[in-house]
């Protein structure tokens, strides 16, 4: 059965039943202990849906599917990332550099899901990940090619390399964040991979004089994965390309995107420190009822 198909039928289906709070689609109960994995070889995230893409998202939470409008961080925060990553690399440049874990770079990236590994009583985590921004779909084979075809400069010239792209704001994407999921595979899977391939729903948080938090849908995404589009083959190549371009490793590793649906600026000394900035909340928060095969589904 493909997607349309799939929403068609669960779209009738719903007219059939009572209505569930917010106007959710109802999908089968899903209680049993899930299995990701094809193999070894790769795994295949099934609790989000892309096609709709760049306009919005779906995931499928608690056994429901929901549709979220995907936003655009502010101009606010593309100006401090940015801005923070260029005077990191500066402080190497000038031997300055001390280890720092926050910043741009890393963020605690909460999650929650129902099912977790069988370790402990707690469904919530909290786990630290290199985060960065992604190329756009129209600049992201150019970046792609400039790291590889500079990998073996010096640690300076690459330095001066990631300056330059940094430099530049017309480069990123401002509807994610991207990561990787190092240290889960087929024999171990961190928390946040189990939590996120049931429940994609992710909160991201930047901890530094200025401090967002941004609330996500995480794609998870295995390079061997033969079902990814093109463009996420390109931004799975871009993460782990832009990783092993400073730290050496693998490139085929899990990569991570976090999709922007909503931000708030933490950051300390203001009157309203955690108020949503994205979207902005005059008007914004509206229940909408798609028309056709996706009337039951939410966004705002």
């Amino acid at each position: 059965m493909n997607r349309r198909t799939f929403l068609k039928v669960s779209g009738l289906s719903a007219l059939g039943s009572l209505l569930v709070p917010r106007f959710v689609r109802r999908a089968a109960a899903q209680d049993e202990e899930p299995t990701y994995w094809i193999g070894t070889r790769y795994f295949i995230q099934d609790s989000v849906e892309m096609s709709d893409l760049p306009e919005r998202i779906w995931a499928r939470i608690d056994g429901a599917w929901h549709v979220y409008p995907v936003r655009e961080l502010p101009q606010e925060f593309v100006d401090w990332n940015l801005a923070a990553r260029v005077d990191m690399l500066e402080e190497m440049l000038n031997g300055q550099m001390t280890m720092s874990y926050d910043g741009p770079h890393n963020a605690a990236v909460a999650t929650v899901s129902r099912f977790g590994r069988g370790d402990s009583d707690f469904t919530i985590n909290n786990a630290y990940k290199g985060m960065g921004m992604v190329p756009k779909p129209d600049r992201i084979e150019e970046i792609i090619d400039r790291l590889k075809t500079t990998q073996d400069h010096s640690l300076t010239a690459k330095i001066q390399i990631l300056i330059g792209n940094y430099s530049d704001e017309t480069i990123w994407d401002r509807t994610k964040q991207g990561s990787l999921e190092l240290y889960s595979s087929s024999s171990f899977e961190t928390h946040s991979f189990r939590n996120q391939m049931r429940n994609p729903i992710s909160t991201v948080v930047f901890l530094d004089s200025t401090s967002y938090e941004l609330r996500t849908l995480a794609r998870l995404m295995h390079p061997n994965d033969p079902t990814l589009t093109a463009d996420e083959r390109s931004m799975a190549e871009y993460i782990n390309t832009v990783h092993a371009y400073f730290h050496g490793g693998p490139t085929d590793i899990i990569a991570a995107i976090y999709y922007v649906i909503e931000v708030f600026d933490n950051s300390p000394g203001q009157m309203r420190a955690g108020s949503r900035v994205v979207p902005p909340l005059d008007g914004a928060r509206r229940i909408t009822r798609p028309e056709g095969e996706k009337l039951q589904a939410i966004g705002y």
